[in-house]
């Protein structure tokens, strides 16, 4: 059902028949026009990232609430959530980036990259 929308320039040739060409031309180019905004607008809207639920987490920065040795706990937004790290220990208040996700409602945490200047 949600295909039909790109059908519209076809759905707009029966015009061709109804009305003469003078007529019928500027109303089939302005459905065509306002298919192809759409059309645009529909893959901008595909190709986002993601904004909400665990995918929207990776990548993004979080603070140490816990020592993380492997265990602990992270604040990331306004949510606490139970941390692990596979290669190091953080200490509180250091920054951690989420790369993934564990077994239950656990962030995998890394080192934050070097920021040059």
């Amino acid at each position: 059902m949600c295909h039909l929308i790109f059908f519209l320039p076809i759905f707009a040739l029966p015009l061709f028949w109804m009305l003469p060409l003078h007529a019928a031309l500027p109303v089939y180019l302005f459905v065509v026009g306002v298919s192809m905004l759409l059309y645009y607008k529909i893959y901008q809207a595909m190709r986002a990232r993601v904004c909400s639920g665990r995918e929207a987490m990776l990548g993004e920065t979080g603070v140490v609430l816990k020592k993380i040795a492997p265990e602990g706990k992270i604040q990331y937004a306004t949510e606490i959530w139970n941390a692990v790290s596979r290669d190091r220990k953080f200490l509180e208040g250091e920054k951690v980036v989420i790369s993934g996700f564990s077994y239950g409602l656990r962030v995998i945490v890394e080192e934050p990259p070097v920021e040059r200047r």
